[in-house]
Formats: C-alpha cells, sequence, structure tokens
C-alpha cells in the first residue's frame, strides 16, 4: 500500500499506513488528539499538517484521497509587440576600403553583432529575451541591394587579398559618392525565471549605422589623392 506522509484532511476519516486520523497526521498511527481508534492506545506525536503531496499525475493524497492538483494558472499568449520594451543590439557595419571604392573591384562589407540577451519585464514577470541576427539586408546606394545570410568577415580573417570577392562584397561600375544601408532581421526567443527558451514566429528589423562613401578608378583614388591635403579624403 502506498503510503505518503505530509497531506492535511478533514473529517475524521481513518487510514493505516500513513495514519490520518481526525484531521492530522501522526508518526506511528495515533490521534495526536489524545483519542483512541480501533483500540490503539492514546498519545503518541503529531506532525503540523503540510500542503498535499502530489503522488499521481493530477492527482494529491489528502482531503478525500484523489482530490485534483489545481492547474497553475497559464500565461497570456506572447506576441513579438510584447518584446517593444526588448530592443537587440544594433548592428555596426564597415568597409574594405575605408570610405572608398575602386570603379569594377569588389569592395568587402562587414557587420559586427551576434547573438546576445537582453533582461527586463515581461506581462509584469521577469523575464529574458534572447536575439538572434538571422539575415543582412545591404542597399549600397546605387540602385543593387542583397539579402545575405552572412554577416561578413575582414579580408585578413577570410584569408584573402585585398579586393578578392567575399560572400558579402559588391563591385560598383560608376564613379560617385554612395550611401550604404543595412538592416537586421532578428529572432526572438524568451524565458521566464530561466526557464527554456520559446522561440516567436517572425523577425524583428532594426538598422545598422550608415556609410558613405565614394567610388573612383584606380588611378584617381590611389595616386591622385593627397591626404596631407584632404586628410577626410577618400583611403585616408
Amino acid at each position: 500500500m502506498l503510503a505518503v506522509t505530509g497531506c492535511p484532511t478533514v473529517g475524521g476519516s481513518t487510514t493505516r499506513d500513513g495514519a490520518v486520523l481526525d484531521g492530522r497526521l501522526t508518526m506511528d498511527g495515533r490521534s495526536g488528539s489524545g483519542g483512541s481508534s480501533g483500540g490503539g492506545a492514546s498519545g503518541g506525536s503529531t506532525l503540523p499538517p503540510r500542503p498535499c503531496v502530489e503522488v499521481f499525475a493530477g492527482l494529491c493524497y489528502g482531503e478525500g484521497r484523489g482530490k485534483p492538483v489545481e492547474a497553475a494558472p497559464a500565461l497570456p499568449p506572447v506576441t513579438l509587440s510584447d518584446l517593444a520594451v526588448f530592443r537587440p543590439q544594433a548592428a555596426v557595419q564597415y568597409m574594405q576600403p575605408d570610405g572608398w571604392m575602386v570603379v569594377g573591384l569588389p569592395t568587402n562589407f562587414v557587420a559586427v553583432i551576434d547573438r546576445h540577451v537582453v533582461s527586463g519585464t515581461l506581462l509584469g514577470l521577469p523575464a529574458d529575451v534572447r536575439f538572434t541576427p538571422v539575415a543582412y539586408r545591404w542597399r549600397y546606394g546605387d540602385g543593387a541591394s542583397a539579402r545575405l545570410g552572412s554577416r561578413g568577415a575582414s579580408w585578413s580573417t577570410l584569408g584573402l587579398p585585398e579586393f578578392d570577392p567575399t560572400p558579402t562584397s559588391h563591385v560598383y561600375g560608376a564613379s560617385g559618392t554612395y550611401v550604404i544601408e543595412l538592416d537586421v532581421e532578428y529572432t526572438a526567443e524568451y524565458r521566464f525565471a530561466g526557464g527554456s527558451w520559446t522561440r516567436l514566429s517572425g523577425v524583428i528589423v532594426l538598422p545598422a549605422n550608415d556609410l558613405i562613401a565614394t567610388a573612383g578608378g584606380a588611378v584617381t583614388v590611389l595616386v591622385d589623392r593627397d591626404c596631407a591635403r584632404a586628410p577626410a579624403g577618400p583611403g585616408c
């Protein structure tokens, strides 16, 4: 027979192997009130009543044996709009060469961002939200754009010489000054009290910094510019 201790009862029900007598649980099967049951001796130690102990899924032992366990109130469903106060970190983009391009040769663009966690209050409870960058949408200023799954890396990190193509490079076909824009798409997951992560559908889009750069021919950019006279010029 299953013996469970720690469950308060009501009424004068009596059991063996767990000895619930007169609404109190005794150590040795006797009532703590000094009364007897079934010819047992009076007296004995008593334990204070404690919350009902769950012994089977959805059932607990006590108050009539087999009382359903009350489920914890369910939290409202969480949506991306609920995460408005949890702002992800913005990416920072840079380019190689820095601030200038050679027409007809690849310019390398890189975004600096990684998965990160932001803590705060969600639906009135302490929570963590984890943002993961999953896509990078570049607009190069010349009418071309690309949505890429890579944030890119420097030529040296990739082990490539300068002006080699990379997964995030772009080739400009005409001289001019261009504004390069980048938007990053993030997925979001949340958790309460250090529990397991729950992912939300959809993405959050956040812009990075803009870049302004000048494209020209190799001779114009690399030879004709005097950084001593124009230190803010391309390549200086």
